[in-house]
């Protein structure tokens, strides 16, 4: 089961900030290709990173996003783009040292063509532990996927847990914000129990769950292990399908 660790940003020595030090990690960009496009990154010194922003012209998921060879997405499902909203983020979420040797990727599927921009906000360091060292700093995500909610039908986001980890702020996204009250979300189950408290027949509204409203103030602060699953049924009452998806920040 999860455990907290101690290890992270604390394993290494701040630059001096007389010096003119670094503050951005630039990333590759462009246009996807069949609707995905690979962006990468590879800072020249060691830094400490901090946000991750990615700008896409349409809707979307990050499938993995790796730092070395290790993901920092703890479920088998891939993590909605709004959890990287550029206006929404309150604490650096990525919180991984790197060095100069370390190369970073992030896969983007788009809903459709899109062109594709990104980066991370960084602090330079004296010296970055290896990843190894940092132990749990790379449980970050959770992603929940995205999925086609029909027409006055209903539909599900569904991911396993690939390791134990805490999940923190909860964010539900419509990728049609013109219509986004059109989806109801009916019921989220962790582990097999519902989060919801009400009567049958009532849900909350997706917009409740959305990064612009929430501000990621909503956190299910629940521990979930190897194998166990969220659940998240949707319900749309539009008169066309509208996209959905979904993830939650972890530890």
């Amino acid at each position: 089961m999860y455990k907290q660790s101690s290890k992270g940003a604390n394993c290494y020595m701040k630059a001096d900030p007389v010096q003119v030090n670094p503050k951005f990690v630039p990333t590759t960009f462009g246009a996807t290709t069949a609707n995905k496009i690979q962006l990468l990154a590879q800072s020249q010194e060691p830094v400490f990173l901090k946000y991750f922003f990615i700008s896409s012209t349409a809707g979307g998921v990050v499938s993995d996003l790796k730092i070395g060879n290790q993901s920092l997405n703890c479920s088998d499902s891939a993590i909605d783009l709004s959890l990287f909203d550029s206006y929404t983020q309150r604490k650096p979420l990525i919180g991984v040292a790197v060095d100069g040797n370390i190369q970073i990727s992030a896969d983007v599927t788009t809903d459709g063509d899109s062109d594709v921009t990104a980066g991370f906000s960084c602090e330079a360091v004296k010296e970055a532990p290896s990843i190894g060292e940092q132990g749990r700093a790379i449980d970050k995500f959770f992603g929940l996927g995205s999925v086609s909610v029909p027409n006055g039908g209903t539909a599900q986001l569904s991911a396993q847990a690939l390791r134990d980890c805490m999940l923190k702020g909860l964010v539900i996204a419509s990728h049609d914000e013109a219509n986004k009250n059109k989806i109801t979300v009916q019921d989220i189950t962790i582990k097999g129990r519902s989060i919801f408290s009400g009567q049958a027949g009532a849900g909350v509204g997706v917009d409740v769950l959305m990064t612009q409203t929430q501000d990621f103030a909503l956190a299910v602060n629940t521990a979930i292990a190897t194998n166990e699953r969220v659940v998240v049924t949707l319900a749309n009452s539009h008169t066309a399908a509208i996209v959905v998806g979904g993830g939650a920040y972890c530890e």
